[in-house]
Order: C-alpha cells, then structure tokens, then sequence
C-alpha cells in the first residue's frame, strides 16, 4: 500500500483586515501627524496591548492568492476606541516612501486597510524601574507603553528628534521623566544621539526593564552595550530595529 504524501505544512496564518476610512487628520508636529481612522469593521479590531504593531495597506487588496503583493508598511496603532471603532495612527513625515508619501495628503474621506494587530510589549507587572528609548518612529508605542505600567513604576523616557519643534506630548503622569534629544537634520546621525545619552546615563543593571526602539543599526549597537557592559538580562531588555539607513521597508527585528 503507498503512503500518502504528507500535507504541507499549514501557512502563517493571515492577520484579519479592516478596511477603514479617514474621520481626521491632525498636525501634532511639522514632522508628525496623527490620522484617526474609523469604520464599522473596527469593532472586531483586536487590540492587544501597548507598542503593537498593524500593517498598512497601500493600494487595492484581491483575494487572489496569485496577486501581486500589495505594498505595506508597518505602524503602531497609537490609540483604539471600541466605543467609536475608531484607531489612531502617528506618521512622521520624512519625505519619500509609500507610507510618509499617503500621510502627508492624507484627508477626510479616504480609505486605507489595516491588518492586525501583531504582537505587543507585555509590560513586567512587578516591575518599578523602566527606561523606554527610541527615536521618532517609536514615540506612538512608548506612548502606549507609558500607559501601562504598574502605578507604582516610574519611567525614564529619552527621545530622539530633528530639534525642538517636535517635542510634543507623549503622557501626561506623574510616573515618567522625559527626555528630549535634538539629533539635527542629518539622518545619518539618526540614533547616535540616542546611544551617547544611554551610555552617559545612570540607571540599574538589575531590575531594571528596557525598551529601545529606533534606526537597527543603532538599536543593536545599545543592545549590545546594555548586554555585554551593562551586565543586563537578556530577558529583561526588549529593542526593535524599526526602520534601517539605506533599506526600503527593513523588516522589524527584535530582540
């Protein structure tokens, strides 16, 4: 008798879609807006907790396996209102790119795809001790993740931006101390800022939790440091790589 061929291993499974339509577009920054989102579809969003990540949807979406993949990028959903089936989304406008591009004429009445969301920052309960780092790109999530820390943690924040017309407000607790560091216009420099502040800054080894978000090749280059300097856990620092100098939609690696 023959065996059967064995079945092919299952596909990742897809994340559902919502197809959804711009309510408002507001400036929060010269370099950041925020678009808010709404449609009926979003009460079935599922959120998940702070610093998830969704995939935008650029361009039309068929159900034919054999089409051509449409252009995505990927963003954290900055606030959810199940009430309202409405989803917030910052955007740093940094020029040329599917998803800077759509922002910065982003208005009323336009439609978007939304998948998600993906997986979150679980935030250590027991926890008394953060310090949350990233550059533009990770202002939205560390947001969120101020959000949920336990109420009797504090947070050191630093964030790195062009200069000071981007500082905005990111939380209003007692719980955090923020941080604002000026890199200037050269992207290049993007994240060597954010990793001399580190290095120079007190903080305990033990204990302590680390969340870094920002350009990869900075983002390891702090992991690295927090790791083999530092004396950290390896368990006890999580750091995204969420866009790379030079790379079109570099994949967010994480550790």
């Amino acid at each position: 008798m023959t065996t059967p061929p064995a079945a092919p291993p299952a596909g990742k499974p897809r994340k559902p879609r919502y197809p959804a339509t711009v309510k408002a577009v507001s400036p929060l920054t010269p370099r950041m807006i925020r678009v808010t989102f709404a449609s009926p579809e979003l009460a079935e969003f599922g959120w998940n907790g702070p610093a998830a990540h969704i995939k935008l949807i650029f361009g039309p979406v068929s159900s034919d396996p054999d089409a051509p993949r449409p252009t995505m990028r990927t963003y954290t959903p900055r606030r959810f209102d199940r009430a309202t089936h409405e989803l917030d989304v910052d955007f740093v406008l940094h020029g040329e790119g599917p998803a800077s591009s759509w922002a910065s004429q982003a208005a009323a009445g336009q439609t978007l795809t939304i998948s998600g969301p993906g997986r979150f920052y679980a935030v250590d309960p027991a926890a008394t001790s953060f310090v949350l780092a990233g550059d533009d790109s990770a202002i939205p999530a560390i947001g969120t993740i101020l959000e949920h820390l336990p109420p009797s943690a504090h947070a050191t924040v630093f964030l790195e931006v062009v200069d000071s017309a981007e500082e905005h407000e990111v939380y209003g607790g007692a719980n955090a101390t923020i941080k604002w560091l000026h890199r200037g216009e050269d992207p290049t420099k993007a994240g060597t800022l954010l990793e001399s502040t580190l290095r120079d800054s007190q903080f305990p080894a033990d204990g302590c939790r680390v969340y870094v978000a920002c350009e990869a090749g900075a983002m390891r280059r702090i992991r690295k440091h927090l790791l083999t300097e530092r004396g950290m856990q390896r368990d006890h620092i999580v750091s995204r790589g969420y866009w790379k100098l030079g790379a079109t939609d570099h994949p967010d690696h994480a550790g």
